[in-house]
């Protein structure tokens, strides 16, 4: 919450219930909230996050709702993230338009890639091995940089908006202390060309962020990344590896994380209270920007992305 907080400006409310006869914590919901001049004010459970599980009871979350709004200048809505829970307030709507994938590990390296398809995955594997690509964990500010650089010519690429360089390392000195963040770096030869922002929490491996250089994807850099973090997982004992979110429509990129032999679950993203209908950018539309911003030097990227990610969460 802390990273979050300090590279976006996002107000944090984490709000604690008690009770009231121990005065013990019973539950936990973090909420930030984010400002738009455009579309109004709403809480969210929580921003940059794929999901973040409600800790408490449903009547709690429409007191809460309540409750902040009363305190707070007005809300349109507050958004939860969920991957589990179901809503079934009044007029609460889902949007379902966002899935992800978790492998579970075997307990051998060779049983987990058995099970992976044979030549999307199997053979991109060892082809990438034939041809000499390496793996080094880099936790410095210099493996940050490098991931950083992979990430964002990425995004230029795919004429997206770029989140800034202040967020990641927020998110890295706050986590390294606790060796829950790793940032694993492939190499060919002495040039870096693939690299991951990869999270650690309890059993799970997240695959948060990655990147890799477009020129050399005949190397198989992503696949020789993916599996050097499923074998550095299967050996810390974890049991999941999380590959991250997804847009249901955007199928070549489904189809890519089918074939680890992961399983997709639904992630459901409830909007409750007021003005909280779900309005999505129609295709044309969102053609169209990312055409504009394939021709945008990185530096605006950057600032579309300070602003875009601040004002929508």
């Amino acid at each position: 919450m802390r990273s979050v907080s300090s590279s976006l400006g996002y107000k944090i409310y984490p709000i604690g219930i008690e009770d009231s006869d121990t005065g013990e914590l019973t539950g936990i919901l973090p909420l930030a909230q984010v400002k738009n001049f455009i579309s109004g004010s709403k809480l969210i459970s929580f921003p940059l996050s794929t999901h973040c599980e409600p800790l408490i009871g449903e009547k709690l979350i429409e007191d809460i709702y309540d409750k902040v709004n009363s305190e707070l200048k007005k809300n349109d809505f507050m958004e939860l993230r969920s991957l589990d829970y179901s809503c079934t307030l009044e007029g609460a709507i889902l949007n379902d338009n966002f899935l992800i994938h978790v492998l579970e590990l075997e307990e051998s390296e060779d049983k987990t890639f058995q099970k992976f398809h044979g030549t999307s995955i199997r053979a991109s594997i060892r082809r990438a091995e034939k041809k000499g690509l390496s793996l080094e964990i880099i936790n410095s500010t210099a493996g940050l940089k490098a991931f950083y650089t992979l990430y964002t010519t990425l995004r230029k690429r795919l004429g997206l908006p770029i989140l800034p360089y202040k967020f990641f390392n927020s998110v890295f000195t706050n986590l390294i202390k606790d060796e829950r963040i790793l940032i694993p770096v492939v190499k060919y030869e002495d040039l870096i060309v693939a690299a991951g922002f990869i999270l650690k929490f309890k059993d799970t491996f997240y695959l948060e962020y990655t990147a890799s250089d477009y020129s050399k994807l005949d190397l198989y850099p992503n696949h020789k990344l993916f599996w050097e973090i499923i074998k550095i997982a299967i050996k810390n004992k974890a049991k999941f590896v999380d590959f991250g979110r997804t847009e249901v429509n955007n199928n070549s990129l489904v189809s890519f994380k089918d074939k680890w032999n992961t399983k997709r679950r639904q992630l459901k993203y409830w909007r409750i209270g007021n003005g909280q209908e779900i309005k999505s950018l129609p295709e044309k539309r969102k053609s169209v920007f990312v055409k504009i911003n394939k021709h945008l030097p990185k530096s605006l990227l950057m600032l579309q992305g300070k602003i875009l990610y601040k004002y929508t969460g």
